[in-house]
């Protein structure tokens, strides 16, 4: 009996290991300066490394094997697989661009990153003071 809980025990954790799937680093060039999560990542070549659970991704930019910045994005599924790595990019109202989304060589899906900063002026020019405010 105690043997059968023991290799119950050794499959469960087996299983939740197996759950989260690393994928090998992608080397990718960034152009211009880019704001990752609220993080400034300088112009250059950095290495990209994914940790999937699911639909979700754990993107992490390191360089020169430092830590740079690391995010967090939803797998989407696309038509064809993609050629080569690539990025889409948002410009901020300030002239900063942020990391949307990233397209990696050889997949048919891309991580689509959420922005979890909100503009507060944005949104107070978007709702005009009403006469409660």
């Amino acid at each position: 009996m105690k043997l059968k809980w023991i290799a119950l025990m050794m499959v469960i954790l087996l299983a939740s290991t197996i759950s989260a799937h690393p994928r090998k680093g992608h080397m990718l060039y960034f152009s211009l300066p880019i704001l990752v999560n609220g993080v400034q990542v300088p112009a250059g070549i950095y290495s990209v490394s994914l940790e999937t659970h699911d639909s979700t991704a754990l993107v992490t930019i390191s360089k020169d094997g430092k830590f740079v910045a690391g995010s967090k994005g939803n797998w989407v599924k696309q038509g064809e697989k993609f050629a080569d790595n690539a990025v889409l990019l948002r410009v901020n109202s300030d002239g900063s661009r942020s990391l949307v989304e990233l397209r990696l060589s050889g997949t048919k899906e891309t991580i689509v990153f959420t922005d979890p900063v909100i503009n507060v002026d944005s949104l107070k020019s978007a709702h005009p003071k009403s006469s409660d405010d």
